[in-house]
């Protein structure tokens, strides 16, 4: 008989639940408020079976483009091949979680705005933020001294 390929194949660990985390939701999951255009990441509760998402979707990151009752539809870019494709799904609220993979960058916009604005009261000139260099587009001399060469050990048997 061949091995079966099921919607929830090789899905043991990747949908179990932490220790002591089993059964069902907190009700304040369900309380949740959700915008169109938020991000939002996949993680799938497998304690609600209705309006879960493929195995595939699990980990990813989503935009919201439509919200009903009970769930909500993301565009999701999938990598197939060499290309990417842009996925509608519909998941559940209980399988998704905002995410904060934006938070460091909106308050770095945020700090640079307070700077911007502080300025502008004071009538001081405006200027763009530099980028900051990375250390690996900085020039350095190699200083052959601290090199140490090494030669491997002869190999022998012992008995």
């Amino acid at each position: 008989m061949t091995r079966s390929g099921g919607k929830r194949s090789n899905t043991r660990y990747v949908f179990s639940q932490a220790f002591r985390k089993h059964g069902p939701q907190h009700p304040s999951t369900h309380l949740r408020n959700f915008k169109i255009g938020e991000l939002v990441d996949i993680k799938v509760d497998s304690y609600v079976h209705k309006g879960m998402p493929f195995k595939y979707y699990h980990g990813k990151t989503g935009k919201i483009f439509n919200i009903t009752k009970s769930s909500v539809g993301l565009k999701i870019l999938k990598t197939v091949g060499n290309r990417k494709i842009l996925k509608k799904i519909n998941v559940k609220i209980e399988h998704i979680k905002k995410s904060n993979s934006k938070t460091e960058f909106l308050e770095r916009i945020k700090a640079k705005d307070f700077i911007r604005r502080s300025k502008k009261n004071k009538k001081e000139k405006i200027y763009n933020f530099p980028k900051k260099n990375l250390i690996f587009n900085q020039k350095h001399i190699v200083s052959f001294r601290k090199i140490k060469s090494f030669e491997p050990e002869p190999y022998c048997v012992i008995v």
